[in-house]
């Protein structure tokens, strides 16, 4: 799907959901034009704007996901919730190559969930953690 297309199919899935942490944080869509090569740490630490030293860590986007499709019976809005975490990982799956997870930084822990279009640019959603 074109960079276009995937950003806008990211933009409706993510529409009034937060990240939920200690503060719960919208999502925003980011994009990076003729990505080159794998997507790495370093790369993108540097694609970002982070400096070379930053901490960062990759994450299996199943794994990331996990705790966020919880939902208890009695809970309506955790399972709302659930519903859309998991419509947004099928969007996600449906629109991006080789999705990847990297959480950088911490207690503001800015998280990256990016993959590759279809016009070979490098999309996806950025959020933040507050975790102290």
């Amino acid at each position: 799907m074109p960079t276009k297309n995937a950003v806008a199919a990211l933009k409706r899935s993510t529409k009034g959901l937060l990240y939920m942490s200690e503060s719960d944080e919208p999502f925003e869509t980011v994009t990076w034009k003729d990505a080159k090569g794998p997507l790495t740490r370093e790369k993108l630490l540097v694609l970002s704007g982070h400096d070379p030293g930053t901490k960062i860590e990759e994450v299996d986007i199943d794994e990331f996901f996990r705790d966020l499709l919880e939902a208890d019976d009695d809970d309506d809005e955790a399972r709302k919730s659930a519903a859309k975490y998991k419509a947004l990982i099928k969007t996600i799956k449906d629109n991006l190559d080789d999705p990847k997870v990297f959480r950088v930084g911490e207690v503001e822990v800015e998280i990256y969930i990016v993959g590759r279009t279809q016009n070979r640019d490098w999309a996806g959603l950025k959020t933040t953690a507050t975790e102290t």
